[in-house]
């Protein structure tokens, strides 16, 4: 960003409009531009040197505010993304150098950690907008989250998944338990006795497949809940329920399943949309009925969540280091050890033909 700034401005002489002194120099407030470019600097000025508060605009529509000092930013500066994300950083003489954050447009920490020489360096943070915090040491190389020792931490923030990791993308990894905060460096971990024969990698599924391990269950999620018969109405089947007491807000089970489109799933029988999701508009996930048996299928347990109009559940987006971009289970209020779990499936399809609705039948009943 900072390097293309500044080849522009060596290929191009700005136009300057403001105070001057007694030789002509900038001096007080003005304005440079850069015409070819869309690109200019407000801020003050003295003997033609940019000093004091100052703001570049781009043409994409970002910024970059703070104090200048002798013609370069010195200190706290302020970069504005086009779409409203902040980074707030230190700048010594022109360059990033030391902490840093970024925020999202609505306020929320997006990253966090330090740069040297205008790169990333040492101890990273990145927050997704689930509650996971992928965390380690970057590649002095790259600056990026790539090589051994980082972590994946679930929202719960003290479950993680610890290992090597590829450009953020997870490539191996073993359940852990986070026993420093989140904000202290160096983190330390230990791994999950529990499960010191698990090793995970990314598991992405296809149309074709939903997972290469799909007896591997996630840590966290077993931690969470349990699959159980509906002892209050044996016709339900089985059921999702708490394992532990959970607060409201709680992210306690994942939804992952075949990736197939909205056509494919409409334009088959309803019995065979047991278990399907809407993913987003153009993605359904589907659990086929093979894999309904949980000695078939245990990586996630969010389509053993009944219906119910009155829910204790909501589904949610989750961005899972495993599965990828799936679904997860929330709790919109709190919810005792050993309740079930239940989420308004909110089903809506109509036939082409007559435009009624065509749902399944319990369905209608219990709604």
């Amino acid at each position: 960003m900072e390097e293309e700034n500044e080849e522009i401005e060596e290929e191009e002489e700005p136009l300057y409009v403001g105070q001057r002194d007694a030789e002509g120099n900038p001096n007080g407030r003005g304005t440079l531009k850069w015409l070819k470019s869309s690109r200019r600097f407000e801020g003050r000025f003295c003997s033609g040197m940019k000093q004091g508060r100052g703001c570049f605009y781009f043409k994409d529509g970002s910024s970059l505010s703070g104090t200048f000092r002798s013609d370069e930013l010195h200190g706290e500066g302020t970069y504005t993304y086009p779409d409203g994300r902040l980074m707030i950083a230190q700048y010594v003489n022109g360059e990033l150098d030391g902490p840093f954050t970024e925020y999202s447009e609505t306020g929320d920490v997006m990253a966090k950690g330090e740069h040297r020489e205008d790169r990333r360096f040492g101890f990273l943070q990145i927050f997704d907008e689930y509650g996971g915090i992928l965390m380690g040491e970057v590649n002095r190389d790259t600056g990026e989250l790539t090589g051994p020792g980082i972590a994946y931490v679930y929202p719960d923030k003290r479950s993680a998944l610890l290992g090597r990791f590829s450009n953020s993308d997870m490539v191996c990894a073993r359940p852990a338990l986070l026993l420093t905060s989140v904000d202290q460096t160096p983190a330390k971990y230990a791994l999950d006795e529990n499960w010191s024969k698990t090793t995970l990698k990314l598991d992405e599924s296809t149309s074709t497949c939903i997972s290469c391990n799909p007896l591997t269950p996630d840590a966290y999620e077993q931690s969470k809940v349990y699959v159980s018969t509906c002892s209050d109405n044996p016709d339900k089947g089985e059921g999702l329920f708490a394992k532990t007491e959970l607060a409201e807000g709680e992210t306690v089970s994942f939804y992952n399943g075949l990736r197939l489109t909205h056509d494919e799933v409409d334009s088959r029988d309803w019995s065979l949309n047991a278990n399907t999701i809407t993913l987003d508009e153009s993605m359904v996930l589907d659990v086929p009925l093979k894999y309904s048996s949980l000695d078939a299928y245990v990586a996630s347990l969010g389509h053993k969540a009944n219906h119910s109009s009155a829910p204790n559940c909501e589904y949610d987006h989750f961005v899972h280091p495993r599965f990828g971009h799936i679904k997860c289970i929330r709790t919109i209020k709190e919810v005792s050890k050993g309740n079930e779990l239940t989420c308004d499936y909110g089903y809506s399809h109509k036939l082409p033909e007559t435009d009624e609705e065509d749902l399944p039948e319990w369905y209608m009943t219990e709604s």
